[in-house]
């Protein structure tokens, strides 16, 4: 990352943040112009307009150091939920698209009027340009995987339903009826002034029933508290294939995850990587089969995308999408490794990390109370 500020672009980007007020209030009155519910709800244009001034942020970035700001975290974690509440408020993806490309051309008019007349008008033009179409281009890809985030939860919740259902039923019939029996059985011995034989076969059987309690306490709470992060993440990335219509290539995902290890917030982080490395194969590899095996073991999780593809030569790639994916390994502590050669095909391996900080949100998976 370059650090030295220019003088001439640091002063040029004060200016455009003192326009950012002008800016945004065109932009929302282009918006309700086009009927477009990001500008026309009070709320939503409160999130709409935050995203606004961001943008101008990463603008003036540029325009002081000369290259786009560097992925925020914190901030596309934001976008991302912000993508999923669009569609709880049923705002669909195409106003999104729209207000992106609206936004785009205001701040590009706004800029030219800003630089004409100004020494090396063309070559800040030319610094902030890039920027812009970065930070929009973020923005719409973060949004749009928190709309498809959303069938995570929705599988998620689904799910656990399921199992709050299932822990019920065991609760209420199995240990409601061992206790019931346990406490005759306590009321029995109470009662009863003898010691014989059946002594020892009603300890035995009192043993047996606390054992029957202790264990539906056990099948219980792991009901209530299994995340299920395995299968949401293959129902997702399934659901993302079935949504990009595609007949050829064929695509098999296995995801593999015997003691349900995969943290959920970790899950969505995974999904998004490799989802975007089957994007890129179905875009670019002109494969007929891609494979995804997705393994999870105590302290890692690994995800191997394969394609037979046309291949390339990783040395000389520059996309954005693998850039971004190495960005959001390193953000998670893991690592990106591609192997490909032109005419043979490629693999992407990730291999991210499982810390307690990953199971932070998950709350207490076992030992839970009743």
């Amino acid at each position: 990352m370059n650090d030295q500020i220019d003088p001439e672009g640091s002063r040029l980007a004060a200016q455009l943040l003192a326009l950012e007020p002008e800016i945004l209030d065109a932009y929302r009155q282009l918006l309700i112009e086009q009927k477009n519910p990001l500008g026309m709800h009070a709320e939503i244009w409160l999130s709409c307009s935050e995203q606004g001034r961001h943008i101008l942020a990463e603008c003036a970035h540029a325009l002081r150091h000369g290259n786009s700001a560097p992925l925020n975290p914190q901030l596309a974690s934001k976008t991302r939920k912000l993508g999923g509440a669009r569609i709880s408020q049923g705002v669909t993806p195409v106003y999104s698209v729209r207000a992106g490309s609206l936004f785009f051309n205001l701040t590009l008019d706004f800029l030219g009027r800003l630089l004409e007349g100004s020494p090396g008008s063309e070559h800040y033009l030319m610094k902030a340009l890039p920027a812009l179409q970065t930070a929009i281009t973020r923005r719409l890809e973060e949004g749009s995987t928190g709309q498809e985030l959303f069938l995570l939860d929705v599988v998620r919740d689904a799910a656990q339903q399921g199992r709050h259902g299932m822990a019920r039923e065991i609760h209420d019939r199995i240990g409601s009826s061992a206790s019931l029996a346990l406490r005759q059985l306590e009321l029995y011995e109470l009662t009863q002034n003898s010691s014989s034989p059946a002594d020892v076969r009603l300890s035995s059987l009192k043993q047996a029933i606390l054992e029957t309690l202790y264990t539906t306490r056990d099948i219980v709470t792991e009901l209530r508290t299994r995340s299920d992060s395995t299968r949401s993440l293959q129902v997702a990335l399934s659901a993302f294939v079935t949504a990009m219509a595609v007949e050829v290539p064929s695509v098999d995902i296995q995801v593999a995850d015997p003691g349900d290890l995969l943290p959920a917030a970790l899950c969505d982080d995974l999904f998004i990587m490799v989802r975007e490395c089957l994007r890129n194969a179905l875009a670019h590899a002109s494969a007929s089969r891609v494979t995804i095996d997705v393994e999870v073991g105590a302290h890692e999780a690994r995800a191997v995308v394969r394609d037979d593809g046309i291949g390339f030569s990783p040395a000389k790639q520059r996309g954005n999408g693998l850039a971004s994916l190495r960005e959001r390994a390193l953000l998670l502590g893991g690592q990106v490794t591609i192997t490909s050669t032109p005419g043979a095909g490629t693999a992407v391996t990730l291999r991210v990390p499982i810390t307690e900080e990953n199971h932070a949100d998950d709350g207490p998976r076992r030992g839970a109370d009743d």
